[in-house]
């Protein structure tokens, strides 16, 4: 995630447009229900992240999932339940050519 060099929340800064967490997740928990999580731990991602009265990521955001190297499908990440091995990347969205 882009949120600088020390993102906070027990991430660390790969640079300053990435940072990193590996962690154990509860058994059936959803991709939503961790950003919500990870939202009410860390002030820097609810406000440039998660919108967690409306448990939508803000806008201009999108969420990329993946496990064991295939894209797990973006449209129903507030329902499926999370596996092991799941990887999440928030990416800006960028336009232009």
């Amino acid at each position: 995630m882009w949120l600088g060099e020390n993102p906070g929340g027990g991430f660390q800064a790969l640079s300053e447009m990435r940072s990193f967490r590996e962690m154990d997740v509860d058994e059936g928990l959803t991709v939503i229900g961790l950003l919500d999580r990870l939202a009410a731990q860390s002030p820097m991602i609810e406000e440039k992240i998660f919108d967690r009265k409306n448990r939508k990521l803000l806008p201009n955001l999108s969420v990329v999932v993946t496990h064991e190297g295939l894209v797990v499908s973006p449209f129903n990440i507030d329902e499926s339940e999370m596996k092991d091995g799941y990887k999440i990347a928030i990416l800006p969205l960028y336009v232009g050519g």
